[in-house]
């Protein structure tokens, strides 16, 4: 898909990226959340530090969900540009030992939520989480 498309009704979109400099180094976070009809609900950008591309990745999904849950929205679709986490996020692949932590702490996230579903985009689709990934270096 190469373009944003809008969640189900009594659904929230999530849209998320992670950014590294180097890889491993300074690492960041990108987000929106929007409603059925497109609406922003809210969005950010933040550093999470030093880190790996991939670890930024699983954390920004960790804090994008936590606000859902925050804000109390249930059912969400969760969008990414990252196949490998929709692979971890999914249990289709293991990740590194390095990540247990972090994918065992999305995964206790994820149970407070009532319905997710995780999806794959291209970079196009994302470009909103991508720019704000990058704007939080």
């Amino acid at each position: 898909m190469d373009q944003w498309t809008k969640p189900p009704d009594k659904w929230v979109k999530i849209n998320t990226d992670g950014s590294a400099l180097c890889n491993p180094g300074s690492i960041g976070a990108g987000g929106i959340i929007r409603n059925q009809n497109g609406e922003l609900i809210l969005a950010f950008s933040t550093p999470l530090g030093e880190g790996t591309n991939n670890q930024a990745e699983v954390e920004v999904t960790i804090l994008g969900l936590s606000w859902c849950v925050n804000l109390r929205y249930n059912n969400v679709v969760l969008e990414v540009d990252s196949q490998l986490l929709v692979d971890w996020f999914k249990n289709n692949t293991a990740a590194p030992w390095n990540l247990s932590g972090q994918m065992q702490k999305l995964q206790h996230t994820v149970t407070k939520l009532n319905k997710v579903k995780c999806i794959h985009t291209l970079r196009e689709a994302n470009y909103v989480a991508d720019s704000l990934a990058k704007h939080s270096h």
